[in-house]
């Protein structure tokens, strides 16, 4: 997903990781404490979905469940930026306190309609 959201914060002091082509940037099973941010490169996840620069990977998933149920894997070199969970509601919580409840509930209403995970 690629959005505007992640212009409006400063991410200056997050963690970032640099990876080759063909690593596992996010694997299933891994807890949504943190979203990964792709600053650069292009990425592939195993349920086919293509991510470049400025995406975050599985935003759907991050906001739906406690894990990642689809990994993702680099196709060049990437740079990925960590952004803990509490960062993200604390921003999307900044005019109304619902909208972290909303947006959980829709992403998961979303993937269940998908039948993912």
């Amino acid at each position: 997903m690629r959005t505007s959201f992640f212009d409006s914060f400063s991410m200056v002091e997050l963690p970032r990781q640099t990876v080759g082509p063909l690593a596992t940037i996010l694997e299933a099973g891994s807890d949504t404490d943190r979203l990964v941010f792709l600053e650069y490169g292009a990425a592939i996840g195993s349920d086919k979905m293509k991510y470049g620069d400025g995406h975050a990977l599985n935003f759907k998933e991050f906001l739906a469940g406690s894990l990642y149920f689809t990994s993702i894997s680099s196709q060049s070199v990437c740079r990925v930026i960590y952004i803990p969970r509490d960062y993200i509601r604390e921003a999307l919580c900044r005019e109304n306190a619902l909208t972290w409840t909303v947006a959980r509930c829709v992403a998961t209403e979303h993937l269940a309609l998908q039948g993912a995970g």
